[in-house]
């Protein structure tokens, strides 16, 4: 899932941390809407979050099935855009429903579906992508508009941090991997000293997943703007 890499993670760790966290909130269009502010439809954790919006506006048109699972993997698969996304709030909308009546039509209407729309964390639109457009380096590009509103650490620094934990996460599930083949025909003499080593790769892989943790929060909390 490295971007313009075409190569894939495959240690578990790194792979659950590249997943997007999709969610499918209920809008509130009739109480309190504020057209300037895209997250007064959305649940007030939302803004209180003080976190930048990905919205993907996805369709039931059976023709844009695959185009829209392909998107899984080369758009939301990108890990520019994987990591970066840990530091926003993604949500799936029906783009079918949104019609040029929907109160939010400038900001999350266009002419193809489907579409993403990437809004910073005071509800304003940072950028839009649908069609041809619709690529992992142009969503990235707009994530980092939308991020540099709110953060003070630049989206790419955010990301060489973390694949440099998630490489190291890899390294020592490579290692893991190997020595449960080996413990599988190990004697009694090899197999003490297989343990020892897996007891050593465990306390290693869980130092590494607490400080992408802790470096995941530093640079939420290194922001521009006060959470909401």
């Amino acid at each position: 899932m490295r971007s313009g890499g075409g190569l894939s993670r495959q240690g578990t760790s790194s792979v659950a941390r590249l997943r997007m966290n999709w969610e499918n909130p209920k809008l509130n269009m009739y109480d309190s809407v504020d057209k300037e502010n895209f997250f007064s439809v959305l649940p007030s954790d939302y803004a209180a979050s003080g976190k930048p919006l990905i919205v993907f506006l996805g369709t039931d048109v059976p023709d844009a099935a695959k185009v829209m699972s392909d998107l899984d993997m080369s758009v939301f698969g990108d890990e520019n855009v994987a990591v970066g996304a840990r530091l926003f709030r993604a949500i799936k909308l029906k783009g079918d429903k949104v019609s040029k009546e929907h109160p939010f039509w400038s900001d999350i209407g266009g002419k193809e579906l489907p579409r993403v729309v990437v809004f910073d964390a005071a509800g304003n639109k940072a950028g839009a992508l649908e069609g041809g457009e619709l690529k992992a380096s142009g969503l990235f590009k707009v994530m980092k508009k939308a991020a540099s509103k709110t953060y003070k650490t630049d989206l790419e620094k955010v990301v060489k941090s973390t694949r440099e934990l998630l490489d190291e996460m890899d390294l020592i599930e490579s290692k893991q991997k190997l020595l449960a083949e080996q413990k599988k025909s190990a004697k009694a003499a090899k197999l003490q000293q297989i343990e020892s080593e897996e007891a050593a790769l465990a306390k290693a892989l869980k130092d590494v997943q607490d400080k992408d943790a802790e470096l995941l929060k530093k640079f939420g909390d290194d922001r521009k703007v006060a959470k909401g």
